[in-house]
């Protein structure tokens, strides 16, 4: 009988000692997936991400176009942005937004960098850092087709009613025309609405942008009027934080790469081809 007992006793003490382990044992988090705790030491699949900040109503630069059904931001910019990414073997992630908050929202780090037909100013240089010039352009003066006799020149806008593109250099332009009176407006769009119905006489816009304004529209004309500019003032560039070094580095050897094989006119040439589309 004491032997029974015994074992009844040795049997109950092994069960409780073996429900203690096993509470415990579901109490404590599992280990860490590293390579510390003794778990995978592969790495995350997370790509890294470069966010572009640009303005995309500036065909051929950058507009939206419907391919396969889907709204997508195309232009010949946003190829060489591609271009960068892939040579930094990051996923492009593309910030549309209003032109003249694109700097701020570079300084404020929500983009990393800038490509919208931007010419780098000595009043922008002062805020963030430019890349080499990838591209030149002219300026023009767009009006309504009936009115075309009456801007042969710059200085025939002095007095008029001119609308430009908010805090693009166009808009500097405008400022030294006498008696200008400006509309300074976001987007592109607005602007030609502008013209179209009469509330301002003129606009002042890239060459290549204005083309393509024409293309598509019957009421509206580039005047012969010249605007005289330097290779620098005329130059578009892209822009990233001031103190950026190592970003522009890469900047500037994908644009060499893309400028030694004549690939940004390659751009260039089938942006305008797709806008025609």
């Amino acid at each position: 009988m004491k032997k029974f007992l015994l074992l009844v006793t040795m049997v109950t003490t092994l069960a409780l000692t073996a429900c203690g382990q096993g509470s415990k044992g579901t109490n404590e988090p599992a280990p860490a997936n590293n390579s510390q705790a003794g778990g995978s030491t592969e790495p995350t699949e997370q790509q890294t991400k470069l966010v572009l900040g640009t303005s995309a109503d500036y065909a051929p630069y950058e507009f939206h176009k419907t391919i396969d059904g889907k709204d997508t931001i195309v232009g010949f910019d946003i190829e060489i942005a591609k271009e960068i990414a892939k040579d930094m073997n990051a996923e492009l992630v593309i910030q549309d937004m209003d032109f003249d908050g694109l700097l701020m929202a570079l300084n404020a780090g929500k983009v990393d960098l800038v490509i919208s037909g931007m010419t780098p100013t000595e009043d922008r240089k002062k805020n963030v850092d430019f890349s080499k010039i990838y591209y030149f352009a002219e300026q023009s003066i767009l009006v309504k087709k009936d009115r075309l006799g009456e801007f042969p020149t710059l200085e025939s806008l002095s007095g008029k009613k001119v609308g430009v593109q908010k805090g693009s250099i166009q808009e500097g332009i405008a400022q030294e025309i006498e008696g200008a009176q400006l509309t300074s407006l976001g987007k592109i769009p607005e602007l030609i609405m502008e013209l179209q119905t009469g509330r301002v006489d003129a606009l002042i816009l890239e060459k290549p942008v204005a083309d393509q304004y024409v293309l598509k529209q019957d009421d509206i004309a580039i005047s012969d009027a010249k605007i005289e500019q330097s290779e620098e003032e005329a130059g578009s560039a892209i822009a990233v934080k001031k103190g950026n070094a190592e970003l522009l580095e890469k900047v500037n050897s994908t644009l060499d790469r893309l400028m030694a094989a004549g690939d940004i006119d390659r751009f260039v040439v089938e942006a305008n081809e797709l806008v025609g589309e």
